[in-house]
């Protein structure tokens, strides 16, 4: 997919900044040495940067910091999705779950899904599917809690019914969807990052199931 704005990315590259900080010093001299005759000069510097520019664009040099500079846009949105779902997981590890099935639940998604952000780190890539299990597992340790203090609350105050949710039925319900979570992420880790080749695979795979 051809990358957008590239004039726009060739522009910031550092070879554009290499000419463009030519031209300024060169214009700077005819104003500092020739003053009142420094105009003309000035104005042969601007076309003479546009022309080569312009050529320098067009070519395959051009062409190579484009992509050079799109690749760099594109791993600074790959860091920053990765950091994103960093934090999401952070937020789950402190939670206080005060339910062991769901706890160890946790505990084995948060091996899981440390491994998979390493290889994330390491390849500068990441699954979305993968991503929106870490979020949907925050979910459901959100939404059991939330029921937890509801149910505590009404104890506390005598209030009739509730749902239950926080149960050790329902809460074994959380921990078999957080553990449904935690095998998709280990899935995603092999078969999403970036095009690994079969001999990555298998090394990947090797290094998840030594640290089980």
């Amino acid at each position: 997919m051809p990358p957008k704005n590239p004039f726009s990315l060739y522009l910031r590259s550092r070879l554009s900044l290499t000419l463009a900080l030519g031209a300024a010093f060169l214009a700077a001299l005819a104003v500092a040495f020739l003053r009142a005759h420094s105009l003309a000069p000035v104005i042969v510097v601007i076309i003479v940067y546009a022309g080569v520019t312009t050529a320098v664009f067009f070519s395959r040099r051009g062409a190579r910091e484009i992509v050079r500079e799109s690749e760099q846009d594109r791993l600074a949105r790959t860091r920053a999705r990765i950091a994103g779902v960093e934090r999401v997981r952070e937020r789950i590890s402190v939670l206080r779950l005060g339910n062991e099935p769901l706890a160890r639940a946790v505990e084995y998604f948060l091996q899981e899904s440390g491994s998979y952000l390493q290889k994330c780190r390491e390849l500068s890539s990441y699954s979305p599917l993968a991503n929106e299990r870490i979020e949907r597992v925050l979910e459901i340790c959100q939404v059991f809690l939330g029921e937890r203090d509801e149910e505590s609350t009404g104890r506390r105050y005598g209030v009739p019914g509730g749902s239950g949710a926080a149960s050790d039925e329902a809460a074994e319900g959380f921990a078999r969807d957080i553990m449904d979570c935690a095998r998709v992420i280990r899935e995603r880790t092999v078969e999403d990052l970036l095009g690994v080749s079969d001999g990555e695979r298998l090394s990947i795979s090797k290094e998840l199931e030594d640290k089980k």
